[in-house]
């Protein structure tokens, strides 16, 4: 069993929250209405094969749990406004740049609950839990991330694909 959220909806932020209340058995949650193929207009590079981004149903319980725990991931105590907000701006990013090999980051210029941006780190060609050949783009975690520019600025400038 997968979800689809439209992000776009107004109910969007209400099925966000249920996650958060609730660790629920492992299923895929597609989060649609992202337009993320724009994103390669912006770079100038074909990242995003796709519009829609996914993730694990555990994976977005823990980034809403208080911090100072983990499981497979870290506790962010991310707030379901948080990233509805931010999935919402990622058209306007602030930076992109590349992570690792099939993995991207994109903070987008909307701050969180903590004033601080949330990087979202994206898998592409990743797989889902029923099917190993989805070829689609998966939230790997978002995290509030402090001190970017300073972070920016040791980054290796070839993997800096874009900055406001």
């Amino acid at each position: 069993m997968n979800r689809i959220i439209n992000i776009k909806n107004k109910k969007a932020i209400n099925e966000i929250e249920e996650f958060k209340k609730k660790k629920y058995s492992q299923i895929d949650i597609k989060f649609c209405n992202l337009h993320l193929m724009k994103i390669n207009e912006l770079v100038r590079k074909h990242i995003f094969s796709k519009n829609d981004l996914y993730i694990n149903s555990t994976t977005l319980w823990e980034l809403m749990q208080p911090i100072g725990k983990h499981g497979s991931h870290n506790y962010h105590g991310l707030m379901p406004n948080d990233i509805l907000t931010a999935m919402n701006n990622l058209l306007e990013p602030y930076c992109i740049f590349i992570v690792k090999e099939s993995r991207y980051a994109v903070i987008p210029t909307c701050l969180s609950s903590f004033n601080e941006p949330l990087m979202f780190v994206v898998g592409i060609g990743a797989e889902l839990i029923n099917n190993k050949n989805a070829n689609i783009n998966k939230i790997i975690t978002i995290y509030p991330k402090s001190n970017l520019d300073e972070f920016l600025n040791k980054l290796v400038s070839r993997k800096l694909l874009f900055k406001k």
